[in-house]
């Protein structure tokens, strides 16, 4: 296990990093002063711990919390957890936020919890809004009903807007996946906002989460291929390979997977061949043994995102539609090997 720390050096951080220490037993602890768009040393840590008291909403390291956040669990230790702001770290993407009052082991909690891909909130916010008072409050999807109104009317754009609010997403990644501009996803929020009767991103996504129809909006789309791979892989490695190269042999031991951006390459023993937006490899990250299937040659020039098995895992439980997609891609998979061998 390698956890990285950021945060302005002192007592405070080093006093976590000892409680990390403890936390990862053999594993490893470094400490940052920040967070940036690249890794320490480009080695990528399963999860990160940020002092949060430092974190500015309009700063570059909040970029990077978005970037990284797709792939590794980040928390986020704060002083004073305010609903507004734990709201815009959860908007970025953010797995945790403990207060720094709380006991070593509620924090150690929501550390397993963001590992095994949950969302942890302090437990200062959850306690005051089971008990803000109705008039102060004023939001029945959140305070008088336990599920939203089953004949709340939503468009279909709509849907689509608030299943990827739901999941994190920024204003800028809504637009970039819907095609459409940030104006017309604010315009869209608004409109969903005054209809959910909330009126934060944190909110809106406690509802969403409570829809039947926003959680077969994901699945949907996971179940027809409309998930966009290579965004969720955006912050993975990316590789170029030449012509006749050789990704790996039948028999390989399996350690990652590949997403093909640009070229062809040819799987040897099946005769097919795989072009841009094909993800290969994945069978045998999944199989008992953990062995390649078949040889892959790069039949051109080719540049691939590489995903270790790792990230892998990680997505798959961080991100549902990807675990889906994966699930229907290795099931179609196995099928047409199947028919092959007819």
């Amino acid at each position: 296990m390698y956890i990285l720390l950021t945060g302005p050096a002192g007592l405070f951080r080093e006093g976590v990093e000892a409680l990390l220490r403890g936390f990862a037993q053999n594993g490893e602890v470094l400490a940052s002063n920040c967070l940036t768009t690249s890794w320490p040393n480009d080695r990528k840590p399963d999860c990160v711990v940020m002092d949060g008291d430092c974190l500015r909403l309009a700063s570059d390291e909040l970029e990077a919390v978005r970037r990284h956040s797709r792939t590794t669990p980040v928390v986020v230790l704060l002083s004073n957890a305010q609903r507004q702001h734990v709201d815009e770290l959860m908007a970025a993407g953010v797995a945790g936020c403990v207060e720094k009052s709380a006991s070593s082991e509620l924090f150690f909690s929501a550390l397993r919890l963001a590992f095994a891909g949950g969302v942890y909130l302090p437990r200062s916010l959850v306690a005051a809004s089971l008990h803000e008072p109705p008039a102060a409050a004023g939001r029945d999807a959140l305070q008088g009903l336990p599920y939203p109104d089953p004949h709340l009317h939503l468009t279909p754009r709509q849907i689509e807007v608030l299943a990827l609010l739901a999941r994190g997403r920024s204003n800028k990644m809504i637009a970039r996946q819907l095609d459409v501009s940030e104006a017309t996803v604010k315009t869209h929020l608004t409109t969903i906002f005054k209809a959910l009767n909330v009126s934060s991103r944190g909110e809106a996504s406690v509802v969403a989460a409570r829809m039947e129809r926003i959680r077969d909006a994901q699945v949907d789309k996971a179940l027809n291929g409309q998930i966009a791979v290579g965004r969720l892989l955006a912050g993975m490695k990316s590789q170029r390979f030449r012509s006749g190269q050789v990704l790996f042999r039948k028999g390989d031991t399996s350690a990652e997977l590949f997403y093909v951006e640009k070229g062809t390459i040819r799987l040897s023993e099946l005769g097919i061949d795989m072009g841009a937006g094909t993800v290969l490899g994945e069978i045998g990250l999944f199989s008992p043994e953990y062995r390649r299937t078949s040889t892959a040659i790069c039949k051109t020039d080719c540049e691939m995102r590489t995903v270790s098995a790792a990230d892998a895992i990680s997505l798959y439980y961080q991100e549902p539609e990807f675990a889906l997609y994966l699930i229907q891609l290795i099931a179609s998979r196995l099928q047409a090997d199947k028919s092959r061998r007819v």
